[in-house]
């Protein structure tokens, strides 16, 4: 008898397959823009919860380390309750001792900026200024009102943005999140997490189940080394601008490093914005030498963080080269506003995740 021919897949060119991955490309950010939209759409008409869920989110990515470790000895309650322990007497020492520092701080700050103001337009328009002597008188004046300028204008915006800040701290519903439901919420996550996962799963056909998983593990993995290397990172450079300005006698500088180590939450920001008021600070109180030297350290800092600390503790982990962090943020800033530059590293590297997944591998 003659045995039937194999059935020949079809062969497809070079040319074709680029369209087909073009295509695939196109509907994924396609359906990725879509998806944004409406996630965008929904989080803004229920944003007190949003805020609650996106709080809890992070917070367990923070602790779970800590927990599984624990849990590898104890049983799961026992570890999250001595992990939050240890969280509670961490907040004590900060409302001990760092909080008095800060509030320090801010009130000699607020005495002291009227004659930083001053001396900064005597400084400007002092005709023997060697920094602005050759520039023309007009913009000699102009320069010499920019103090004044920026004071008003941080008074008038800054003053507006405290206030809601204050209102929403203050408020009742504020305190409640984030000193009972962001804790108890992660205590059910951590907890139920196999359930949901399984339960997600199950939407899966069996065939692609175990690609869901190996997509969920890499999104967990993007997540996770993220938000905790960003805080690793945070409270690195802050700690080294603190130590820094107190070794330079640079006044504020528990505040400058306190406020330093909480923006630098978005990669690169902390620092930047730290530059400006300590450069500033040792230019009108010690002169232009001790202005240099600050600005110095702050460079030093500025090449550790961007070529060593953070490629090290975020970089690798999210998968994203500075470049792409830098314009991610841009991105995000300009859609966002703060909590757009925040969500949008991970948002990256969960895009990036998922083009791995997608983009078809061919054999050589």
């Amino acid at each position: 008898m003659n045995t039937p021919e194999k059935r020949k897949l079809p062969r497809f060119s070079r040319f074709e397959r680029r369209v087909t991955l073009g295509l695939k490309i196109v509907v994924l950010i396609a359906i990725s823009a879509i998806v944004l939209y409406g996630a965008l759409d929904f989080i803004g008409r229920v944003r007190s919860v949003a805020i609650i869920l996106i709080g809890a989110v992070f917070f367990t990515y923070v602790i779970y380390p800590f927990v599984r470790r624990l849990h590898a000895r104890l049983p799961l309650i026992w570890s999250i309750l001595i992990v939050y322990l240890a969280i509670a007497v961490i907040v004590g020492f900060g409302l001990a001792v760092v909080v008095p520092a800060i509030a320090s701080d801010s009130q000699s700050l607020v005495k002291a900026t009227p004659g930083f103001v001053q001396n900064a337009q005597a400084s400007l328009a002092d005709p023997d200024n060697p920094l602005i002597a050759r520039l023309p008188s007009s913009l000699r004046v102009y320069i010499a009102a920019l103090p004044a300028q920026l004071v008003t204008l941080a008074q008038q915006y800054g003053g507006q943005a405290a206030s809601r800040v204050l209102s929403l701290v203050l408020s009742t519903v504020s305190v409640l999140a984030t000193l009972v439901v962001i804790p108890v919420l992660s205590v059910y996550l951590i907890m139920e997490a196999p359930a949901l996962v399984e339960g997600f799963i199950a939407f899966f056909p069996p065939r692609a189940r175990p690609k869901a998983l190996a997509v969920m593990k890499d999104l967990d993995g993007v997540l996770g080394g993220f938000i905790r290397g960003q805080l690793l990172v945070g409270a690195t450079i802050g700690t080294a601008i603190t130590i820094a300005l107190l070794i330079l006698h640079v006044k504020y500088a528990v505040l400058i490093g306190v406020a330093a180590g909480l923006l630098d939450v978005i990669p690169y920001v902390g620092a930047v914005v730290a530059f400006v008021p300590a450069t500033a600070i040792a230019f009108f109180s010690d002169g232009w030498q001790h202005a240099l030297l600050v600005a110095v350290i702050f460079a030093l800092i500025f090449q550790a963080e961007g070529h060593f600390i953070a490629p090290r503790i975020v970089s690798e982990s999210v998968g994203l080269s500075p470049l792409f962090v830098i314009i991610a943020i841009l991105i995000g800033g300009e859609l966002g506003g703060i909590g757009g530059m925040f969500l949008a590293v991970p948002i990256a590297a969960i895009l990036r995740v998922l083009m791995l997944h997608v983009r078809p591998k061919y054999r050589a």
